[in-house]
């Protein structure tokens, strides 16, 4: 058997070496790994549990649901489709109004007519006016 401490030389002297040590502190890494594994696959098989009951006791109507995702997803075809016909009636429209509104606010559109024979008519009245008032 080793001493723990040889006074002669002032040297400290283990009763293992460093690779018994190194061993030691693996195996207790290994089982403190071993427990966490353990805890973890409880957890684990806990969740599946819940899971497994969760959708037993919703299974109508989750057949329900996946019988209905066919249809849905037509819908949201036809949905999208009609969207994209919209958009490009509404599109054209915009333009339309757009034209429209151009032809009345430049002065050679219907406004400008307009507001020429409006002048022609104040000019008239005022004509009228001045040979009454003559």
């Amino acid at each position: 058997m080793k001493t723990l401490i040889a006074a002669e030389s002032g040297n400290i002297s283990l009763p293992f070496s460093w690779s018994q040590l190194l061993l030691g502190l693996l195996a207790i890494a290994g089982i403190v790994a071993i427990v966490v594994l353990i805890v973890l696959l409880v957890r684990l098989a806990g969740t599946v549990k819940k899971v497994n009951k969760l959708l037993g006791d919703n299974s109508a109507q989750l057949d329900e649901t996946l019988k209905k995702l066919p249809s849905i997803a037509t819908g949201a075809d036809e949905t999208i489709a009609n969207v994209k016909g919209i958009t490009g009636s509404v599109n054209d429209v915009v333009t339309d109004v757009t034209e429209l509104v151009d032809t009345f606010t430049t002065p050679e559109g219907a406004g400008g007519i307009v507001a020429s024979v409006a002048g022609a008519i104040v000019s008239v009245v005022q004509v009228i006016k001045e040979m009454k008032d003559k």
